[in-house]
């Protein structure tokens, strides 16, 4: 039986393969079911991670980083504190000053 192009059209290719006594096509189905499984597995390797051992990593990596850390003696804190507190003096006397000089010439504005 021959089939023409003319019939295949609108028609599962598969179904009018197997029609015309062709070898079955491979279903989906058994793909499918396979990669159902795969994702399975992926999803039974995240859920066995040991969180106990995770924490330690973490706090194992976070006191290794405080070793490298350079801490500051009592000088250098006195003096890192004197500088911050001038900077802010000296920011808060710019602000204040320019605060005052622009309400004087918005006051001689409005008068």
């Amino acid at each position: 039986m021959a089939i023409t192009r003319d019939q295949t059209k609108g028609e599962n290719p598969g179904r009018v393969a197997a029609a015309a006594g062709a070898s079955r096509p491979v279903s989906k189905a058994g793909t499918e079911k396979k990669q159902v499984t795969e994702k399975k597995q992926v999803i039974v390797k995240k859920e066995k991670v040991n969180r106990v051992e995770q924490v330690q990593k973490y706090f194992r990596g976070v006191f290794n980083e405080l070793k490298k850390v350079h801490w500051p003696n009592r000088r250098e804190i006195t003096v890192y504190t004197a500088v911050v507190l001038v900077a802010v003096a000296v920011v808060g006397i710019l602000i204040w000053l320019f605060d005052s000089i622009l309400s004087r010439l918005l006051q001689l504005i409005i008068k």
